[in-house]
């Protein structure tokens, strides 16, 4: 029911049949039958406002209902009215007889932050009380987790921002978050924070790129973000933030000389090993797996030699003649694994050795009018029968030609001449 003071600007409401059990402080019937005659014959209304902090220690005094009389009034017997719902019977403690109000136990705002009640003395005046429950920095920024991980490409561009989960504080105003820092691990400032207010009163956070990032100087770094109140003294929290560059393909196949050379003979058997190349890429992943390969193109379209893919060596793959190529000259390439690759070119130069594996070939032109291998019986000594010539396609001292005479009775002799070469 509402009790309705005569020209009063305020009802107070008490409850219906358990009027007396649930809201009132003093149990007697006839001391509430008093108080609905006086309130019904009154016109004095007072209130009363009062502040205290949170956290403060049970039994604290919050104030005195008298200080809410209206001038002239006199306190004493207190009449206490209120919600079940206000908490003001579980977290206050009201003195009936004095009017002081004490806090039952700590008061913690972030769980109410207001109560109030309605005060009726015995001759009538209802007063009105109103507590505030004042926020204390209690309470530090807290990010929602204490360890996060970003993946950022190196060469990133500048100023390219990446947000991160904002950290929350349960006081407010002033005291609730105002800013972030990174306190460590930020090498040669490759990042900065930027924030923004929103609507909701949460600040939140980006990662700005500050720098340039390159993977194969740095690939991780780990931040320590702290955010911070606006309390005196501030409190903190901070969270790790582990960045990863990861690669891109910036970096071409390097081999370790820009020219090979192989000396082998022409004898070597097909598949024998002649040499290896070798290149490195400081990518990483497929983007630094090298490849090799003959540029056919360019060089050995009949595919005397073959490449290893993987491991850079040459080999023969077909038969050498050093009578008809003494030297091959390759345009390998090395190329990473990439979806648009990479490609480096060296230079190989084989030089192709001699070997035995021609016989002499032997002509003889006879010096008779016919040409036939025949001599006058009267043909003096010294005279010439014939000439004899023999070649030998090897090179060097495989070349070098021994002619010896056998049979003949001694009737004949060789003279030599060692025809010019080149």
């Amino acid at each position: 029911m509402a009790i309705t003071s005569k020209g009063s600007r305020r009802r107070v409401w008490v409850s219906g049949p358990c009027l007396c059990s649930s809201f009132w402080r003093r149990k007697q019937v006839f001391y509430l039958c008093i108080v609905l005659v006086l309130v019904q014959s009154t016109t004095v209304l007072g209130a009363l406002e009062l502040q205290l902090d949170e956290e403060q220690p049970a039994g604290t005094i919050v104030g005195d209902i008298s200080a809410g009389l209206p001038p002239g009034e006199i306190g004493g017997l207190y009449f206490i009215s209120d919600h079940e719902s206000t908490g003001v019977s579980n977290d206050l403690n009201i003195d009936d007889t004095t009017g002081i109000i004490t806090t039952a136990q700590r008061l913690d705002r972030e769980q109410r932050d207001h109560y109030s009640f309605i005060a009726v003395t015995m001759t009538g005046v209802t007063i009105e009380v109103s507590i505030t429950v004042n926020d204390i920095n209690d309470h530090a920024p807290v990010f929602p987790k204490k360890k996060a991980v970003l993946k950022i490409p190196e060469h990133t561009a500048v100023g390219t921002r990446f947000s991160l989960e904002p950290a929350t504080d349960a006081d407010k105003d002033q005291l609730t978050t105002q800013g972030y820092a990174i306190r460590e691990g930020n090498v040669g400032q490759a990042f900065r924070l930027e924030t923004k207010r929103a609507a909701n009163k949460v600040l939140y956070l980006d990662l700005v790129v500050n720098g340039l990032l390159d993977r194969e100087k740095r690939s991780l770094y780990t931040l320590v973000v702290e955010a911070f109140d606006g309390g005196s003294p501030k409190r903190m929290g901070s969270m790790t933030l582990e960045v990863t560059v990861t690669d891109i393909n910036d970096h071409a196949p390097l081999f370790n000389q820009s020219r090979y050379h192989a000396i082998i003979s022409e004898s070597l058997p097909q598949g024998s090993s002649i040499l290896q190349v070798f290149a490195t890429d400081e990518d990483e992943g497929d983007n630094g797996l090298v490849l090799y390969e003959i540029n056919r193109r360019q060089s050995d379209p009949d595919r005397t030699f073959v490449m290893d893919i993987k491991s850079g060596v040459i080999t023969l793959n077909r038969p050498l003649d050093y009578e008809l190529k003494r030297v091959h000259e390759l345009v390998v390439q090395a190329r990473d694994n990439a979806s648009q690759p990479e490609v480096t070119n060296a230079f190989v130069t084989i030089h192709v050795r001699d070997f035995n594996d021609n016989q002499p070939t032997m002509t003889i032109i006879f010096l008779s009018e016919d040409g036939s291998p025949r001599i006058s019986e009267g043909a003096q000594p010294g005279q010439y029968v014939a000439r004899i010539s023999v070649t030998d396609p090897d090179y060097g001292e495989y070349a070098n030609v021994n002619v010896s005479l056998e049979g003949g009775d001694g009737k004949f002799a060789l003279t030599t001449k060692t025809a010019s070469s080149t």
